[in-house]
């Protein structure tokens, strides 16, 4: 499933952006770079997950995929 960018919070925009320049960024990374607390971060990355905008890929040292449209 593939949520279009309309579906998606200025912070959830944010994020991918963060991501499409480093996937590897951690939550603390992630938390650090928005300003925000790491639970916030992990809320938003939980959304993107359950609307099938990304994935993590390999665990703790893994990184983010981002799915495109075309992916199901």
């Amino acid at each position: 499933m593939y949520t279009p960018i309309g579906n998606l919070t200025d912070r959830q925009i944010e994020i991918i952006s963060l991501i499409i320049n480093d996937n590897k960024l951690s939550r603390r990374a992630l938390a650090k770079k928005l300003n925000i607390n790491e639970s916030a971060v992990k809320k938003h990355l939980n959304a993107l997950k359950e609307k099938g905008v990304i994935k993590r890929v390999g665990g703790t040292r893994g990184y983010w995929k981002i799915k495109d449209s075309e992916a199901t």
